[in-house]
């Protein structure tokens, strides 16, 4: 029903003020919010919380081998794989002997676990390509992600995680030239890089001296002796001898090589296997 202004008059006709403004309050403006307190807004979810769903959605959570707590509101310190302080995530670990069954791709919202110290995502199933945005987790020491099926070249974005101590990408699909951003690594002591689609180590010598500054290579994620019967990962080769490796990542330790040939180490206390070794990229 439309409201009527009804307004006294004084004796000169004059509509009273006071009147009109009783009756526009009381009728409204036919454009006012309702009266009452505005509901309270919820709080976006955490960044930390939607990386992780993303992850879960890229990768066919539904199916993964353990999934408790993920997608629920619990804390996310209390998610299979994960360690959380404050509700930001220090640690995920969806690594494993056998992995956790992850199918699909390494989700690029990971990049904003920006307090991230751990990342492992080896012994899994991965596809595509590594994201560049890794290279945002400039708090991690430890990046696995080993054992997939990643392809494509290595982002050069990874020489901004100066904490990292070790990178293992060894048994993937990857291929091109190791980004010589990895040099601004000074903190890195492991690499793997050997069984790949056609992953090469740049046969410079400022480079090569880099990789000869490296430590030895010894495990992948506690992984058995012998793989899965329907793991593609390939079992370690034998050493050939106490003091004379192949290796991925391998110290070098001033020795030439030609195009073509692989990286030998020469440790003081070798592993007693080690995978096949990386082949130096042509000049």
């Amino acid at each position: 029903m439309p409201c009527t202004f009804m307004g006294a008059r004084d004796a000169g006709g004059a509509v009273l003020l006071g009147a009109v403004v009783l009756s526009m309050t009381a009728c409204g403006t036919g454009t006012d919010s309702p009266t009452g307190p505005s509901p309270t807004a919820q709080p976006p979810a955490t960044t930390e919380r939607d990386a992780l769903v993303a992850q879960y959605n890229a990768a066919g959570g539904p199916d993964w081998t353990d999934t408790t707590n993920w997608l629920s509101s619990e804390p996310l310190g209390t998610w299979y794989g994960v360690e959380a302080e404050n509700d930001r995530v220090t640690r995920l670990d969806l690594c494993g002997p056998d992995g956790n069954n992850l199918h699909g791709t390494i989700a690029p919202e990971l990049g904003s676990l920006t307090a991230a110290t751990d990342l492992r995502l080896s012994n899994n199933f991965l596809t595509g390509t590594i994201p560049s945005t890794l290279g945002n987790m400039t708090t991690l020491e430890i990046l696995r992600l080993s054992n997939n099926q990643l392809s494509g070249p290595v982002p050069a974005e990874l020489g901004s995680l100066t904490n990292l101590e070790e990178l293992r990408l060894h048994q993937n699909r990857l291929t091109g030239k190791l980004p010589r951003t990895l040099m601004d690594l000074t903190n890195l002591k492991r690499l793997r890089i050997e069984d790949n689609g056609g992953l090469c180590a740049p046969a410079d010598a400022d480079f090569q001296e880099w990789l000869g500054s490296l430590d030895e290579f010894e495990s992948d994620c506690g992984a058995p002796a012998q793989a899965r019967a329907d793991s593609h990962r390939r079992p370690a080769v034998a050493a050939a001898g106490p003091k004379h490796l192949l290796f991925g990542l391998v110290a070098v330790h001033g020795a030439s090589y030609a195009p073509g040939g692989r990286l030998v180490a020469f440790a003081a206390n070798p592993s007693p296997r080690q995978g096949a070794g990386a082949t130096i990229c042509p000049s």
